[in-house]
């Protein structure tokens, strides 16, 4: 009996402490703005930063300019209240989402992102690796678009959503065979906290935007506005998902 008891409170002394590294790890998370940051109010969105005062504005005046525009392609009536945070630092920004862990992964790529209409944003006065002024600048345009959908279709695929997001910010990703094997059907389907990771992986974030320039191009937006709102292949294209992605596959290797 001793033996168990002993076994017993290390089992409980193990979870305790993976319990308290969780917790530790999303203290980031907690708060998205700090006492130190600014903001410019606008009629679509509101902008916080910290120091990188000319960015924040280039940033908010792109944004506030696009947002109505934005909403209205999406099928929103309703003027949405959309916050933005920019921070300084590429890793600062990481944390708001998924705590102190994404400062281990190395994930240079990853600039931006959103917590339902709150949108998190890298300075773009300090892009890091992989990005330069303007992409992380226009990034904000693809997040915006992630906060409506976050209100459209809480369901939405992940696939979906950052194929609209990638479409409506005109992130062009040129000739798409450059970009190696076609994602399978179920490759489409990630999702969970790993997605991010699988699809860029795969080229996911470049071959989505593909996916809605060929649904924009076969039916129409109408049927895009539709689909969104409730992922419904049938009602919106008049096809289930299979043969949508069999056309889709079909027309790349027409190219």
């Amino acid at each position: 009996m001793r033996i168990f008891r002993v076994l017993v409170k290390m089992f409980i002394g193990i979870i305790l402490t993976f319990v308290l590294i969780a917790l530790i790890n999303f203290i980031p998370t907690i708060r998205l703005a700090n006492s130190k940051m600014s903001v410019f109010v606008g009629d679509w969105v509101n902008v916080y930063y910290e120091t990188e005062k000319e960015a924040a504005r280039d940033t908010f005046e792109l944004a506030d300019t696009r947002a109505g525009e934005l909403a209205e392609l999406l099928g929103l009536t309703e003027k949405e209240d959309i916050r933005i945070y920019i921070f300084d630092d590429q890793r600062t920004m990481q944390t708001k989402k998924y705590g102190y862990i994404v400062s281990f992964l190395g994930l240079d790529w990853y600039i931006g992102d959103n917590i339902g209409t709150d949108v998190i944003l890298t300075s773009p006065a300090n892009p890091g690796k992989e990005h330069d002024y303007n992409s992380v600048r226009n990034a904000v345009l693809h997040e915006i678009v992630h906060a409506y959908n976050s209100i459209l279709n809480k369901d939405m695929t992940y696939w979906v959503d950052n194929g609209l997001a990638g479409y409506l910010s005109e992130q062009n990703p040129g000739d798409i065979k450059m970009y190696g094997t076609i994602p399978t059907l179920e490759q489409t389907r990630a999702k969970g906290l790993l997605a991010p990771i699988k699809f860029a992986n795969f080229n996911g974030y470049q071959y989505s935007y593909n996916y809605i320039e060929y649904l924009h191009n076969t039916y129409s937006w109408d049927g895009i506005k539709a689909f969104a709102k409730t992922g419904d292949y049938e009602a919106a294209f008049g096809a289930n998902e299979q043969e949508i992605y069999d056309g889709w596959v079909e027309s790349i290797k027409d190219k």
